[in-house]
């Protein structure tokens, strides 16, 4: 069982102020500025964290040559209303908090981990002395360059990063609800202590385990994922499923077939496909197919022919039009530059 540190000389000084002014509810998202003016005596501003209170918090409040920052979350901080340039990763191990979005509010429970994506804005309260609670900053050309590369073309993550980096909305998010996995603890811990000592090689160190923490969370509780609405609607809480169901099935799958799976309309469902991914049905089907495509084509026994019919295509003049028009080569040019591609790096 995780051990509880006793609270320390910033966290009982919020406290105070928390007991102290009732009437301004600091475990209410609120701006900085308004927890400023209704508490003008209490001093949030941290400088030596990525996390000093502010509308935007920027990568450059990282130490300098880090790519991740592991930072235990103040209990009883007032819960600002805030957005950031990096990744964040709540990590809660034990006790409660909320996890607060313009729609929605997650109740984070013991296990709970919540990837909270640049330019989403949230806030975070803890308000209980049993709380311990983990923040795991990560630089965005992190991801691009180590995390998102690793991660498999077709996994629910790397389709989540890949919107969140280049058409980012304001309740990003990838909520793990209920994994409950000591492994995954562990290597939290582990980042900490690393983060704290910085010995030889520590950057090196945490790059290493903290993709092994993103493997171990896909591998065993990707089944668990919630994701927020970038639309900032209501959330669905089957997107996971929906999405995966296209990728199993997309040689055959319609759109009428989808909606009477999920038991929903086909204007619903296009509707909730919309939000999640900014495409249309077809267009996102089309999307699968040519990535499902581009995949096979590195095999290079496959014929043509075969994947074409595996993909879901009956014309073949029409999916040759449509790959080449997304990706500027014939089925064929792809494969030899792939193949070529790979030569020169073995």
């Amino acid at each position: 069982m995780y051990q509880i540190p006793p609270l320390d000389r910033d966290e009982l000084r919020f406290k105070r102020a928390y007991q102290a002014f009732p009437e301004a509810r600091l475990d209410e998202a609120k701006t900085v500025q308004e927890i400023n003016l209704l508490c003008p005596e209490l001093d949030v501003v941290d400088h030596s964290t990525p996390y000093q209170p502010a509308d935007s918090l920027q990568e450059s409040h990282f130490p300098q040559f880090l790519d991740i920052a592991v930072i235990p979350h103040k209990r009883y901080s007032p819960a600002f209303l805030h957005s950031h340039t990096f990744f964040e990763i709540v990590c809660v191990l034990n006790g409660t908090c909320k996890n607060i979005f313009a729609s929605q509010t997650l109740e984070m429970k013991a296990g709970e981990i919540c990837i909270v994506a640049p330019t989403a804005v949230h806030a975070l309260s803890a308000f209980g002395e049993d709380c311990a609670i983990y923040n795991l900053a990560v630089k965005s050309s992190t991801f691009r360059r180590t995390f998102l590369d690793a991660l498999p073309q077709q996994g629910t993550l790397y389709a989540f990063f890949s919107r969140a980096l280049h058409q980012p909305g304001t309740e990003s998010y990838l909520y793990f609800k209920k994994p409950c996995d000591p492994v995954l603890h562990g290597l939290i811990e582990q980042m900490h202590q690393e983060y704290l000592q910085q010995e030889s090689y520590y950057n090196a160190l945490l790059n290493a385990l903290l993709t092994t923490f993103f493997i171990q969370l896909l591998r065993k509780h990707e089944k668990t994922i919630i994701a927020g609405n970038p639309a900032g609607k209501k959330q669905e809480e089957n997107i996971i499923f929906i999405l995966k169901y296209i990728e199993q099935h997309l040689n055959t799958i319609t759109l009428k077939e989808l909606s009477a799976f999920f038991n929903y309309s086909d204007r619903q469902i296009t509707r909730i496909l919309k939000d999640y991914t900014g495409k249309t049905f077809t267009e996102l089907l089309q999307e699968s197919r040519l990535s499902r495509a581009c995949e096979l084509l590195k095999q290079p026994n496959a014929s043509i022919h075969s994947i074409i019919e595996t993909v879901g295509y009956s014309n073949a003049t029409y999916f040759y039009s449509l790959f080449q028009k997304q990706y500027g080569l014939t089925p064929t040019e792809y494969r030899k530059k792939y193949l070529t591609e790979a030569e020169v790096i073995v």
